[in-house]
């Protein structure tokens, strides 16, 4: 087996990174690599499987030991990707896992379902050997030499002298030689994302007639008994009612005939080894606008949403509208059937890269009203408004989510702008908030507010370094103690909030380890003394520098 030099390449983790990203391209044909330059999201490639599952991979050049450090990097690389809610996630590095990492990897799952594969040393070096070119690549002493090597692989191969006047040049007259194919039909050319051609034909003109038309007639399968295949087959009967798309694959199509003007060349019987059907999306303009409403058993609204919808399709028995909210956090598509006036919604989330908090609440809190017995209405806007109404059926809670948790990130994030407008420092919602961020920046209202926040704390240790100090400890049974800051500093990613000073005050029934504490004065001159915290009187804090009175007296 070659062995690829991962210590040495780890010098340079651009290039370690590059060339592995380099290997799931062309082990994986749908995957595709994510431009990390405003942040990769937790992942450096994604795809989606034919089954429509979401795939992370996630690619680091650690070699030896997974340090603390390089866990640490992991989770928040998961913290990130969670928010995209893929189905699988993996994790390529050249480590050979020892039990203690195996361990740990394992143990991501309790809080991230999705962790899937760590694909390490011996995995790499073995699809390596079956890329020659790739392990030469890796065997160049140089880092420099790899990025190159990896440039000219992306690169066109064709070679064009005088650059892009050759490609305008050469593309032009091709475009002019293709419109001259056909009386009927315009042709142009595109390269999809796996590198295939892709022919659009688009009539000339109003140009409508038999002798124009192109006409598919073919004979698909679909196995029963198989969940696969009958999802396959239920897109398959959707594209043709609603307009939507689906692709078949070789086992589904029998053969097909193809009638169409001869001057296209396209005419004939075959068996394709696929087939994609899209209905050609008719773009709104202007958008189509509607409002998102939930409502009580009783009819009342309890949340709602401004959508706007700016694309629709068209098939058979009826068509799709295709929308999203206005801070492009939820996907919105309704099927709606003409035969007997049926509609069907579906909603889907993406958190934004970037968003200010407020942003985010009106989603969160919908989908936490959104619950099985309520109904949801689609209001539209216009001249004679429309509406469509209907039992919710399922909860809209993404997975993995407790039932109260949206209410919960909704009242985090409505925290978070609260806090943001009382002090004037906007930003956007970090991407690794917590729910803890949010009873923080709760907390950080009411002592803007002039209030006092309970602390939740049982003990406290100081420093003491004047003997004094130590003795007049052991004198008191019971004592209070207030500290002072010069200024309370709040993080939340990398922006910072300073309330200004503070003070935190807390009552001391018991000195826990104060023989211990003497002893250690005694042969260093300093030690830490350990106090619990009376729990008749918690400890508090509040902001200015003014210290209270004594809770004692």
């Amino acid at each position: 087996m070659v062995s690829v030099p991962w210590q040495e390449l780890a010098k340079n983790p651009t290039a370690s990174e590059a060339l592995v990203t380099m290997l799931v391209l062309r082990l994986r044909p749908r995957a595709q690599e994510v431009d990390g330059t405003g942040g990769d999201g937790g992942r450096d490639l994604y795809e989606y499987t034919d089954s429509g599952e979401l795939i992370h991979y996630e690619v680091k050049s650690f070699t030896r030991r997974m340090t603390s450090s390089r866990k640490g990097q992991v989770r928040r690389s998961l913290i990130s990707t969670a928010r995209y809610q893929p189905d699988h996630w993996d994790l390529l590095v050249p480590i050979s896992p020892n039990p203690a990492e195996t361990r740990w990897f394992e143990g991501l799952r309790d809080e991230f379902p999705f962790v899937r594969n760590w694909y390490g040393l011996s995995w790499l070096n073995q699809r390596f050997a079956q890329h020659d070119d790739l392990v030469r690549y890796a065997l160049q002493g140089s880092g420099d030499y790899i990025l190159d090597r990896i440039a000219e692989a992306r690169a066109e191969r064709d070679v064009m002298i005088s650059g892009i006047p050759d490609l305008i040049e050469r593309y032009s007259a091709l475009q002019i030689r293709a419109q001259e194919i056909s009386p009927n039909y315009s042709i142009s050319a595109s390269l999809d994302s796996t590198g295939g051609t892709t022919i659009h034909l688009s009539p000339k003109g109003n140009n409508s007639g038999v002798r124009s038309a192109i006409h598919f007639t073919g004979k698909f399968t679909f196995r029963r008994n198989n969940p696969d295949e009958e999802r396959r087959l239920k897109r398959f009967e959707d594209a043709l009612r609603y307009g939507g798309e689906v692709e078949l694959a070789r086992g589904n199509i029998q053969g097909m005939t193809i009638d169409a003007p001869s001057e296209l060349g396209i005419g004939g019987s075959f068996v394709p080894e696929a087939l994609r059907i899209e209905a050609n999306r008719e773009t709104l303009s202007p958008p189509l606008r509607a409002q998102l409403i939930v409502r009580s058993t009783s009819g009342l609204p309890t949340a709602s949403l401004p959508l706007h919808f700016t694309q629709r399709t068209a098939g058979t028995d009826g068509g799709t509208l295709f929308g999203r909210d206005l801070t492009n956090f939820m996907q919105v598509k309704i099927l709606y059937d003409n035969r007997n006036s049926s509609w069907h919604q579906t909603l889907s989330f993406t958190p934004p890269e970037e968003a200010l908090p407020q942003a985010l609440v009106p989603v969160l809190r919908l989908i936490s009203h959104a619950r099985i017995g309520q109904i949801m209405e689609v209001a539209f806007q216009g001249p004679a408004q429309t509406y469509l109404s209907a039992p919710i059926s399922q909860n809209m809670t993404p997975g993995g989510w407790g039932v109260k948790e949206a209410e919960g990130w909704a009242d985090a994030y409505e925290a978070l702008a609260t806090l943001q407008a009382m002090t004037g420092q906007f930003f956007p919602a970090p991407a690794d908030f917590t729910m803890r961020d949010g009873r923080d920046a709760r907390d950080a209202i009411s002592l803007l507010r002039g209030e006092k926040v309970n602390l939740k704390a049982s003990t406290v240790s100081i420093g003491v370094i004047r003997e004094e100090t130590l003795e007049l400890l052991a004198a008191s049974e019971a004592f209070a103690l207030a500290a002072t800051y010069e200024g309370m500093l709040l993080s939340f990613g990398e922006h910072q909030i300073d309330l200004g000073p503070c003070v935190e005050t807390l009552v001391v029934d018991e000195v826990l380890n104060l023989r211990d504490a003497q002893r250690d004065f005694a042969e260093s001159g300093h030690a830490t003394v350990r106090m619990r915290v009376a729990q008749s009187t918690p400890a508090q804090r509040y902001l200015g520098s003014q210290l209270p009175a004594s809770p004692l007296n």
